[in-house]
């Protein structure tokens, strides 16, 4: 059987995989994406850019064009009752995935990028390189493999088996166009978790994150909060609470949700797919480590990690509750929210 052999083979095309291929193939670097899916495809994602993330697609892609809502405010509830509005110093774009991503992997495509749908079923290694079959039967081989296949990775489980994939996230989308602003709440049936609604040009994208969800609680919460959808419900984890503690490779690399890079306190990956996603093309074209290169990304998810097991403990994020209620400190919150997304 032919074995078909790339420098660099990335399993899965969304933001992260998309952006290490870009850089790769514009330094000349040989690659390959495999993603499952046929592009443009549905993605389960509230879809929100916050200003470092839209910084640094403009760095790595340019000055692309894509569709996108920008909201300025940023409202915090407990269960449905209103507690306080933050303004955002620069805007938070809100994105169809479906739409961005196809926006991204034309660029990839533009620039000469290869992809090849299928499914892989079995990774091996010997010797120095790593094989992968699909589940057509066409084999595979790289020098360097890039799980970029999001947090329920084949490549993940290949290196760490019987892992936490993190929390469960259930979406729908409503054409309720009245919302202007980003609305997060803390309902109490969700201890440790949360429910969000972002606007978009479309309507609104309605979501909960929570470790025990299930349809039949995320319809009974649409239901009882008297938000109607005649959209699917898509669900998929999150890899939030993430301690990043599979084994790093030189020649194996895990980016984006994949690699537990996502916030575990607001829930943010884009810019972290981005961000990895770079780091991953800089080590390979360097032939680097890229656990060094990742290392700051890595000491932020871990600080975050632990800042949110305070968060979400249920007395604590009452007080936080009660103190946002109360308008303690909301200019310096204000400022210290903008810090952290990126402002």
């Amino acid at each position: 059987m032919e074995i078909k052999h790339f420098n660099t083979i990335i399993i899965g095309g969304g933001p992260a995989g998309i952006t290490c291929g870009y850089i790769l193939t514009k330094n000349s670097k040989e690659c390959l994406i495999i993603d499952r899916a046929e592009f443009p495809r549905e993605k389960l994602c509230g879809g929100g850019l916050t200003p470092k993330a839209h910084k640094i697609v403009k760095s790595i892609f340019g000055e692309i064009t894509y569709d996108y809502h920008a909201v300025n405010n940023f409202e915090v509830y407990s269960d449905n009752k209103y507690l306080c509005t933050y303004r955002l110093y620069t805007e938070t774009r809100t994105v169809s995935r479906k739409e961005f991503d196809y926006v991204l992997y034309k660029e990839y495509i533009n620039i000469g990028g290869k992809i090849q749908q299928g499914k892989p079923t079995v990774i091996e290694e010997k010797e120095g390189k790593v094989y992968i079959t699909l589940a057509d039967g066409q084999l595979f081989s790289c020098d360097y493999l890039v799980g970029a296949d999001g947090a329920n990775s084949f490549v993940r489980n290949y290196l760490h088996p019987n892992r936490s994939k993190g929390i469960i996230c259930l979406e729908t989308a409503t054409d309720d166009k009245s919302i202007e602003n980003i609305q997060v709440f803390f309902p109490k049936e969700f201890v440790g978790g949360f429910a969000y609604i972002f606007p978009n040009k479309d309507g609104c994208v309605v979501g909960c994150g929570y470790e025990n969800l299930d349809v039949n609680v995320f319809r009974k919460y649409l239901k009882d909060n008297n938000i109607v959808s005649n959209q699917r419900i898509r669900g998929a984890y999150i890899p939030m609470f993430d301690k990043i503690d599979y084994p790093f490779k030189d020649n194996i690399i895990l980016i984006g949700d994949a690699g537990g890079y996502a916030d575990s306190i607001s829930g943010e990956g884009l810019y972290y797919a981005f961000k990895t996603g770079e780091n991953a093309a800089i080590s390979i074209i360097n032939n680097s480590s890229f656990e060094i290169q990742n290392r700051d990304v890595i000491k932020k998810i871990l600080k975050t990690t632990k800042c949110s097991n305070l968060f979400y403990n249920k007395l604590v994020n009452s007080l936080f509750l009660f103190l946002f209620k109360k308008g303690f400190q909301h200019r310096r919150i204000e400022k210290l929210l903008n810090r952290y997304l990126g402002f």
